[in-house]
């Protein structure tokens, strides 16, 4: 029986081939304090788009002012779709991508798998955006049709397991995400058979660098979550609440003893904002990769549930450029440049407003960034008149 379950450890079958807590700390230790954004290119509305196009002019710009505000990570959904369709050609743009990203010093984290928004995925000419909504023509994968029909499962493993062994030694790549919020379409009793699935191909395949699953904020308990944490050789996590909510959310997480990273986070108008949170995570070292770049067809400065036809927010949800590259906020680049150790750490003790708002309908055209550096007393105070603006204005 011993040696039973010796095999099964070193053939990675069983979760004996999850990395230590030491491994994965001793990991994080060697690495930088991760710094960045999800990444789709302005000019794509999902992540079909994004591949399907391959604009890598836009990628480049894109990237390089991400470079700019001293970013050195991007979360990048990829589909199955195209490895369905051509497996190698998908390797050959995969890698393009990187080293696009590479020349910028900036490393990459893939998503396999995806839960949330539109769940039937196909190639071809991609929808135009929905005036007004936001990420209107956002894709599942591999979409509603693949996860019911467990023939298919097969395929999604191979998938899994061909990716990661494509790029297990590619220092380029930091960590990988294999499914994004699978609670995301509220059929977990389906989804979490997969996972276990995608995650036993993804031990198969052996990859030097950490797998993922994002945690939400929720009961830690709950069989999902078991199952994530049970899993993950990082922690990575979801969190667009202020700064108390973020806080109880991490020292749950922090029970765990792994490396943390917020892969999901800045909805401004929710009290989730750069100034606060993403101070507490460099004084914590905890990685923090906020939703959005650059403002373009996925409309994620649109608030969640907006309406067709909605006006441009007066404060964006999510973003920080727009796609001439000029900023929502030049204090927020210029936050950026001074998170290089220059600005002082938060207090803990600091509990912005937690309040949810629907933003204006005013559209605004972002100033100039030339600007001077400003206290962390300042950034606070900023942030929480930005909050109070939107409860008592909106």
């Amino acid at each position: 029986m011993l040696l039973y379950f010796t095999v099964l450890i070193l053939c990675g079958c069983i979760n004996g081939a999850r990395w230590t807590a030491e491994k994965a700390n001793a990991w994080y230790a060697e690495q930088p304090w991760y710094f960045g954004a999800n990444f789709v290119p302005s000019t794509s509305v999902n992540e079909i788009d994004m591949w399907q196009t391959f604009d890598t002019a836009t990628m480049e710009r894109e990237l390089g002012w991400a470079k700019d505000i001293n970013m050195n990570i991007m979360r990048v959904f990829l589909h199955v779709l195209f490895y369905q369709q051509d497996a190698q050609a998908y390797y050959k743009q995969m890698d393009d991508f990187l080293t696009i990203a590479d020349r910028f010093h900036i490393k990459i984290a893939f998503v396999l798998f995806d839960e949330c928004w539109r769940p039937e995925p196909k190639l071809g000419p991609q929808p135009d955006p929905i005036p007004g909504q936001h990420n209107s023509q956002w894709v599942r994968c591999p979409g509603q049709e693949s996860l019911l029909d467990q023939t298919k499962w097969p395929f999604l493993k191979q998938y899994t397991t061909d990716i990661l062994s494509r790029f297990s030694n590619d220092s380029r790549i930091i960590f990988w995400d294999l499914y994004n919020e699978p609670q995301c379409s509220q059929q977990v009793p389906i989804v979490l058979p997969l996972l276990r699935e995608i995650y036993s191909a993804a031990l198969t395949a052996n990859p030097q660098q950490p797998l993922t699953f994002g945690i939400l904020p929720e009961p830690l308990n709950a069989s999902l979550s078991v199952f994530e944490l049970e899993s993950s050789d990082i922690i990575t996590f979801h969190n667009y609440q202020p700064l108390a909510d973020l806080m109880e959310q991490v020292a749950g997480l922090r029970k765990f003893n792994r490396p943390l990273i917020c892969t999901e986070y800045m909805a401004r108008p929710v009290g989730s904002t750069f100034h606060i949170n993403t101070l507490f995570f460099h004084q914590e070292k905890i990685g923090a990769i906020n939703w959005g770049l650059v403002a373009g067809k996925t409309q994620t400065y649109f608030p969640w549930g907006s309406p067709e036809n909605a006006s441009t927010p007066l404060v964006w949800f999510h973003d920080i450029f727009n796609a001439s590259g000029k900023p929502f906020s030049p204090y927020e680049v210029q936050f950026f440049k001074d998170l290089d150790g220059s600005i002082t750490t938060i207090s803990t003790s600091v509990t912005p407003t937690s309040t949810s708002v629907t933003p204006t309908s005013t559209s605004v055209t972002p100033t100039s960034t030339s600007v001077s550096p400003i206290s962390t007393s300042n950034i606070i105070l900023i942030d929480m008149l930005l909050l109070f603006f939107c409860l008592f204005i909106f």
